[in-house]
């Protein structure tokens, strides 16, 4: 790598360490979550990249307004998941799997924002939700800006587009998915991480039905490896959370490697304890965090074979030779 590129690389990643290492640390974290669907918008294009970055805080402020909601929520989620299965006729569902399990995190999760009064829940005011869309959009804008100098060279590395039929029968089983299941968690638990369902199912789930019975196999694997390991270096680095946040940085600059050289299943390794050791906090929470997080990803991974094999007899859609 270049010096110019070096140099372009940290200033890209400056204002998120910079949150993540200060006192404002619940800021950091929403500025990095937004940088990661305008990253893999830019292995498409830039244009791409500048649509995940304005959809990912407009898909959150919109879940924000359906918390109390239960069906609204629903079907929310429902019509999210079968935009994101139809936009894999453009190749854009990469992007979704990261913009739904974001929109999941704020009408499911417990995002936190730091503000001059401390940190408070992210949906606790007007001013607390208008902080959490702008530090997403901030993050999602200044990758797609600063990033797409870095990504000029890899370009079309991203998902390809896939036929219509395919695409049909992907955002019939994701839609469907998408809104049993934010309608189910949030009558049946409370639990903070239960947004993961969610995003199991949006990274799980493949326009293809044998590549996705591949990954979900993978994928139940890959994330109780990483949820070990999160535990591991959270409990190493509890005391040092300045370290605990560059290790979550150093891995997430691993999956980003591993997208670009590794097969997919290599990344969640990767990208899993990076996102759990920056939404959560504190070793406690963070070994609940991830005894959580492995029963709602088998869970996921268990409802989703039934309604796929249903899905792909009324679509009678095949696969071609590869995932």
């Amino acid at each position: 790598m270049t010096a110019r590129r070096i140099a372009l690389a940290l200033v890209l990643v400056a204002p998120a360490v910079g949150l993540l290492l200060s006192p404002w640390r619940p800021d950091g974290t929403l500025v990095y979550l937004g940088m990661l669907p305008a990253g893999l918008g830019l292995l498409v294009d830039r244009r791409a990249a500048l649509t995940a970055s304005l959809l990912t805080p407009a898909s959150m402020l919109a879940a924000t307004a359906l918390r109390d909601l239960p069906l609204g929520a629903a079907l929310f989620m429902l019509v999210l998941g079968a935009a994101v299965g139809l936009s894999a006729a453009v190749g854009w569902h990469g992007i979704g799997s990261l913009v739904g399990p974001l929109a999941a995190f704020a009408l499911l999760g417990t995002p936190l924002v730091a503000l001059p009064s401390g940190t408070v829940s992210a949906v606790s005011s007007p001013a607390a939700v208008a902080t959490m869309t702008g530090l997403v959009a901030f993050g999602g804008l200044w990758t797609t800006f600063v990033g797409g100098v870095l990504a000029r060279n890899v370009r079309g590395t991203g998902p390809r587009p896939v036929p219509r039929p395919a695409s049909a029968y992907f955002g019939l089983t994701l839609g469907i998915l998408a809104g049993l299941i934010t309608y189910t968690v949030d009558d049946w638990t409370d639990a903070r991480n239960r947004w993961w369902l969610l995003l199991t199912v949006f990274v799980m789930i493949q326009p293809y039905f044998t590549g996705t019975l591949r990954r979900a196999g993978s994928r139940v694997v890959d994330v109780l490896a990483g949820t070990v390991l999160a535990a591991v270096v959270a409990h190493t680095l509890d005391e040092l959370p300045v370290v605990l946040v560059l290790v979550a940085l150093a891995l997430t600059g691993c999956a980003v490697r591993a997208l670009l050289r590794s097969p997919f299943w290599v990344v969640p390794l990767f990208l899993t304890p990076a996102v759990v050791l920056l939404t959560s906090g504190g070793e406690d929470v963070l070994v609940a965090a991830n005894v959580e997080h492995a029963v709602f990803i088998v869970a996921a991974s268990l409802a989703t074979v039934p309604i796929l094999v249903m899905g792909r007899h009324i679509m009678a859609v095949k696969a071609p030779n590869t995932s």
